[in-house]
């Protein structure tokens, strides 16, 4: 199956709205979805989450969620056409 791990934990993220529920529904710890955040947001240079009483997204985020969808699409077509 190809998945980008980040790339779905930062997803999962947005569609919770919570790190801790995120780590559980995709089935780790809350400290390794953080650590795959920082890691992405290491990678792109840019924060992509506002970190106070509530979570949401920067403007970078924001933008960074539609190419996060474009790159999800594609991994989930490639494992439909090449699954067997």
């Amino acid at each position: 199956m190809l998945e980008d791990c980040k790339i779905r934990a930062f997803l999962t993220v947005v569609e919770e709205g919570s790190f801790t529920r995120a780590a559980r529904r995709l089935g780790v710890t809350q400290p390794a979805v953080s650590a795959q955040i920082a890691s992405l947001e290491s990678a792109i240079g840019q924060s992509l989450f506002e970190r106070g009483t509530t979570l949401s997204l920067t403007p970078s985020g924001e933008l960074f969620l539609q190419y996060a969808r474009r790159i999800q699409d594609a991994y989930d077509l490639a494992n439909a056409t090449f699954s067997k």
